[in-house]
């Protein structure tokens, strides 16, 4: 199942142009592969159980994901993998339109996946085809959409709005959409021990304290990621990762080599350097939906990014104006 918009669901009301679309909807989703995508400035499906699905968006602020606990951003830089049996909801609200990116894996993909890749060759012959299961689960935060995965998820983008897949219901472009899940899912278990297991300089934990480390550092940068257009500070980003300031400082700076305060300016940073791209778009909006908060500091952060004399960097933003 290939969407190239964003499907007309509940709880927008129910009519004649939709009702046929919404019963063909319900027998084929959550049973097979499907990728759906689509412009909006503003959209909410409510809380809705998934089957395993990476999300990802590009222009505009983004699209949220609203969990049980806690609310979510996806952007261009930042992607999220939510497991089989998720309970959640999602929501575009933008003055520009964002492309809103999501895959969604038919049941037990990856549990097959995950099965083959332990398996030699000849153990895999000696099976005979026997797949097994296997509890699998991914870490629920946001991650850099970069390296391979990001590029395996790019790719799919594009070659999704250049038309492949079209034909909804054709044998052959189910088997693409599967061949291309595939390589999808095996960046993402490829990915997935080293992001599980990032370690810093966080010496003398056990295995379990560790995990339990780095799940509440997350939650930390998942928060700061997704309300970086707010004022933050140190108290609260501490009192989400639920330590002290001092063992959050001391374990954040270990994990990301800087601060707490200083990786969210970068963060910000990246954020005015994507709606930059954006011609109508003044310097004020940018520094204030990347939480920068003013052209002064946006100026002061873009020069130190960029390494340009104070001189050229003020010409070249002066135009943005």
């Amino acid at each position: 199942m290939i969407l190239r918009d964003l499907p007309d669901l509940a709880p927008r009301p129910l009519t004649a142009t939709n009702a046929g679309f919404r019963q063909w909807f319900a027998e084929h989703w959550g049973r097979e592969n499907a990728i759906v995508m689509g412009w909006s400035r503003e959209v909410e499906f409510p809380p809705h159980t998934q089957t395993l699905s990476i999300k990802r968006a590009w222009g505009g602020e983004g699209e949220d994901y609203l969990l049980t606990d806690r609310r979510l951003r996806v952007d261009a830089g930042h992607c999220l993998i939510l497991n089989q049996g998720g309970h959640y909801g999602a929501r575009i609200q933008s003055r520009e339109p964002v492309l809103s990116f999501g895959v969604f894996f038919r049941p037990g993909m990856a549990a097959e996946m995950a099965h083959a890749a332990r398996q030699s060759l000849p153990q895999a012959l000696a099976a005979d085809g026997e797949l097994g299961s296997l509890a699998l689960g991914f870490a629920e935060h946001l991650r850099p959409a970069g390296g391979a995965l990001g590029a395996e998820l790019a790719s799919l983008r594009d070659a999704v709005l250049a038309g492949r897949g079209e034909s909804l219901g054709d044998a052959d472009d189910e088997a693409w959409l599967e061949e291309r899940l595939q390589s999808l899912l095996w960046r993402m278990l490829e990915a997935e021990p080293g992001w599980r297991s990032r370690s810093g300089q966080l010496a003398g934990l056990s295995r379990g304290q560790h995990a339990e480390l780095l799940a509440r550092l997350d939650r930390a940068t998942d928060y700061m990621l997704s309300c970086q257009a707010e004022a933050l500070s140190l108290d609260d980003i501490a009192a989400v990762a639920r330590l002290s300031k001092y063992h959050f400082v001391r374990c954040f700076r270990a994990l990301q080599g800087c601060t707490p305060m200083a990786w969210l300016a970068r963060q910000r940073t990246e954020q005015a350097l994507r709606l930059l791209q954006d011609a109508t778009l003044s310097l004020d909006e940018v520094a204030a939906r990347s939480g920068l908060g003013s052209r002064q500091t946006l100026f002061r952060q873009l020069k130190r990014r960029g390494g340009a004399s104070g001189q050229a960097l003020r010409a070249r933003l002066s135009a943005r104006s």
